[in-house]
């Protein structure tokens, strides 16, 4: 199995660093895996623009990646159980999750997803977002292979 999780945000240096680097290598016991962050100097215009234009910015960056299964988080997702995000991750090639920045992602992008999934009903720093989506992707693995973290 191969995953990419791609998120809009400048870089990976940041206070939950340390916590997605030790998911990730637990996650790298299961599958490939790519963490990739896009910020280039047209999402930086955009977002001091307006809001449709970060989004239109986001898209343009984004759509090159669209590879296997799509996965967007989105506020307005479905909201699953971990159990039930186990069984979304079973039986596929590859996978690829996708995080907007600061104002989310164009509907239109959203709609071309295999489907968009939130994680909670609250607004999360999309930083935070990926620190919980790393986290219930081990889970998601430990789950299906009957793993004792998952209790």
């Amino acid at each position: 199995m191969h995953i990419n999780l791609l998120s809009i945000q400048k870089n990976n240096n940041n206070e939950f660093s340390k916590i997605d680097e030790h998911y990730t290598k637990l996650i790298k016991k299961f599958c490939n895996f790519n963490d990739i962050c896009i910020f280039n100097n047209k999402i930086n215009l955009a977002q001091n623009t307006n809001t449709i234009e970060a989004k239109k910015s986001y898209t343009n960056a984004l759509n090159p990646y669209k590879k296997g299964f799509c996965i967007a988080l989105d506020e307005k997702g479905r909201e699953l159980t971990s159990v039930e995000f186990a069984k979304l991750l079973q039986d596929k090639n590859e996978i690829s999750f996708f995080i907007g920045g600061a104002y989310g992602l164009e509907k239109e992008f959203i709609a071309q997803m295999h489907t968009s999934i939130a994680l909670s009903k609250m607004t999360l720093v999309h930083k935070f977002a990926k620190t919980m989506l790393l986290e219930q992707i081990y889970r998601a693995f430990c789950i299906n292979t009957n793993h004792p973290y998952h209790k």
